[in-house]
């Protein structure tokens, strides 16, 4: 795919606001030849008279399609030609926000002459944001990140956003229920969940996991005084009955073979009124269509639950104190929807009122008492030990 007619084509078609195709053609042009990159520079500001929108355009298409590399770039040429511009200031600030660059962001932000109410709440959002700027910014570059056990380095902030976003809010979560509390973090992985909550508060905090590696890491680079890593199987843990005040559990009981069986655990090990939080994949949205006892997608998983299923397992030794959705995936863009709506007739382009009625980043927990037609891709569940 070459600079010819095509190029100028939708240039044109660009510069005119007409956006629908045209800017995924123009990313996948530059994914497939990265030489390209510097010639559609150079023809946006030979041809191209609304230059700086169509730039910030092109940036949050990039964005969108994971073409990571070309973000900034597009937004440093919008910059160029107005440093002050308030759309390429925003959308470098939310970008670089996603990936844990709170302060610079906060640079790029406060440089917007007009500060209208979108502005003041972005620096507020990214003010508060600080409380946990530590664990970003310290990176394990010596640990290979699998997919599976999160590990915060560079190359995890510019290629996997979506997944460390989710990661750390459900520990930014679990912060604001550990003060003054002895904790045990259930597969603690390589350790900054542990030491986020420590950070927060937490009287005493336990990391157990079964990667003899990923401890040595965690010891390493998360250590504290109120902190103890060490080797823990969770399906049978070596510590006495009502140890823990709070026990965190993400994205641990799908790797049991009897998530059940850790629910009991879990139950054994807290004292009483203590919390559980635990989090789980929603299979209804990650593997649609299959049951229970089939084998999930991803390989590493025993199973997954459905939302009813999940909550109906947790009941059985918990008092559910909150159940929270992570990730949501609206009913209109998902395919039996559509499938099923046609075969029954129905308008598959209706819009539902609700659709847009929650707020917040993609990837808050947001109470499932708030959402209509929506699923989430996680749940997460606050629950509170039975009394006796």
């Amino acid at each position: 795919m070459g600079i010819g007619l095509n190029w100028i084509e939708k240039l044109g078609m660009l510069d005119q606001g007409k956006l629908d195709g045209n800017v995924e053609w123009l990313i996948d042009a530059i994914k497939e030849d990265e030489k390209i990159f510097p010639v559609l520079i150079a023809r946006i500001h030979e041809r191209v008279n609304n230059r700086i929108e169509l730039f910030n355009i092109l940036a949050v298409g990039c964005y969108q399609y994971k073409q990571f590399d070309y973000v900034i770039p597009f937004l440093e040429e919008a910059l160029k030609e107005d440093e002050f511009n308030k759309d390429a200031l925003m959308n470098l600030g939310q970008i670089l926000s996603e990936v844990g660059e709170q302060k610079l962001a906060l640079s790029y932000v406060l440089k917007i002459r007009d500060k209208d109410q979108e502005v003041l709440s972005f620096i507020n959002y990214l003010n508060e944001s600080f409380e946990n700027e530590d664990i970003l910014e310290f990176e394990q570059n010596d640990v290979e990140f699998t997919g599976e056990r999160l590990i915060i380095n560079r190359h995890v902030k510019y290629q996997y956003p979506d997944v460390l976003e989710e990661h750390i809010n459900r520990y930014k979560f679990a912060c604001s229920h550990v003060k003054n509390k002895i904790v045990l973090d259930a597969a603690c992985g390589a350790g900054y969940g542990s030491k986020m909550m420590s950070e927060a508060g937490a009287t005493h905090v336990t990391g157990v996991d079964i990667s003899e590696e990923s401890l040595i890491h965690a010891r390493k680079d998360y250590n504290s005084s109120n902190i103890k890593f060490s080797y823990g199987d969770v399906n049978k843990l070596p510590f006495k009955d009502s140890s823990f005040e709070v026990i965190v559990s993400f994205e641990t009981i799908e790797h049991i073979r009897d998530g059940s069986h850790w629910i009991r655990e879990a139950t054994r090990l807290l004292k009483e009124d203590g919390l559980f939080l635990v989090s789980t994949p929603n299979r209804s949205i990650t593997n649609p269509g299959t049951y229970f006892e089939e084998a999930p997608l991803n390989r590493h998983h025993c199973f997954e639950y459905n939302a009813i299923e999940f909550i109906g397992e947790l009941t059985k030794e918990f008092d559910i104190v909150g159940i929270y959705g992570q990730s949501y995936v609206h009913d209109q863009n998902n395919a039996s929807t559509t499938f099923l709506r046609t075969v029954r007739k129905l308008d598959i382009n209706f819009k539902p009122t609700g659709k847009d009625s929650i707020h917040g980043a993609d990837h808050d927990l947001i109470p499932l008492g708030l959402v209509k037609d929506m699923q989430p891709m996680y749940l997460v569940a606050v629950c509170r030990k039975k009394r006796k």
